[in-house]
């Protein structure tokens, strides 16, 4: 099954964000989780601005991702305000 974590920036976190990207990044590189693609978003008012990020995991359960999540520095310092998983049935591709 495909999980899509969506998951959003928190205002005024920049120096967290920067302070903590290569542990987030080892985080998402562990293979504790099976990642299938990830990546930030951008806001679409033409300001170009970071909003949060996107990873697409392949997993038996949700259980793994709601592990994984919870263990990733971003959450954990909260980095980001609001996360969504999502159950997605790939269609094409």
């Amino acid at each position: 099954m495909h999980i899509c974590r969506i998951a959003y920036d928190a205002p005024g976190k920049d120096a967290e964000r920067k302070a903590l990207f290569e542990d987030h990044r080892a985080h998402l590189r562990s293979g504790l989780a099976r990642i299938v693609q990830s990546g930030p978003l951008f806001a679409t008012d033409g300001s170009g601005a970071k909003t949060g990020a996107l990873v697409v995991f392949e997993v038996d359960d949700l259980a793994e991702v709601e592990r994984f999540t919870a263990r990733d520095p971003y959450i954990v310092h909260g980095v980001y305000g609001r996360v969504e998983l999502l159950r997605w049935d790939k269609t094409i591709g």
